[in-house]
């Protein structure tokens, strides 16, 4: 953990333990704030946090960093190396734990019960995957996401990017030296703010279909090409 300090704002990228409440819970809470049309935000902030980030995290699958502004937490990013096979795995090896905080969300709100369909459409086309994406080792960004107030231009780092583009630099600079080659993030097909965004950041990109919706996978080649994703305190 480093950080570095820019027109009166510290700006800082960490990582996160799954053991670490406070910050387990704020990205459980950024999650649901930020990324709450997701096929997995349906079923609750609870399964977020326990089913959908610590059981990753508990077989090192998925990792977590934070990116804290004058030590506020404003976004985050989950990345893995093992892109093709960390949902499959997680749910064969945590089925116990997962199955438990489904049942305490749904008691919870037995409303989420009408989410449940689409989050598991969205897992069995995530099986479909192995040997016709690729295999693994391969990098996903998984989710990435930053409040919309810290996009201003006034927390833009020297070097060009955003706390968005620094959290994407951040886990790519992760992956690279854990071995992996290239990198890719699944993206609304609507999304089109994003995509033109990866798209000046050298992305290339492919039609994908995730449970009958349109997404578009975003690749990234590794290490990422200079295009002022510098990170100045990597």
């Amino acid at each position: 953990m480093s950080e570095f300090e820019h027109n009166g704002h510290i700006h800082r990228i960490r990582d996160v333990a799954r053991d670490d409440g406070t910050d387990m819970n704020r990205v459980a809470d950024l999650h649901i704030e930020l990324l709450g049309f997701g096929p997995m935000a349906g079923l609750g902030r609870r399964f977020i946090r326990e089913a959908c980030y610590i059981n990753n995290m508990r077989d090192d699958q998925l990792k977590v960093a934070v990116y804290d502004i004058d030590g506020a937490t404003v976004g985050f990013v989950a990345y893995t190396d093992k892109s093709i096979s960390f949902h499959r795995t997680s749910l064969k090896k945590h089925w116990v734990r997962t199955t438990v905080t489904l049942i305490r969300s749904f008691l919870e709100d037995p409303r989420r019960i009408v989410a449940l369909a689409r989050a598991l459409a969205v897992l069995a086309s995530r099986r479909t995957e192995h040997g016709v994406v690729g295999n693994d080792p391969m990098g996903e960004v998984v989710c990435v996401a930053v409040q919309p107030e810290y996009l201003k231009k006034e927390y833009r780092l020297p070097s060009g990017p955003r706390p968005g583009e620094s959290l994407i630099a951040f886990a790519a600079q992760r992956l690279e030296k854990l071995g992996v080659d290239e990198m890719r993030m699944l993206v609304d097909a609507d999304n089109k703010a994003v995509l033109f965004l990866y798209r000046a950041l050298g992305a290339r990109f492919e039609k994908y279909e995730q449970a009958g919706e349109p997404m578009v996978q975003v690749w990234f080649d590794l290490p990422l090409p200079n295009q002022g994703l510098e990170i100045p305190w990597t």
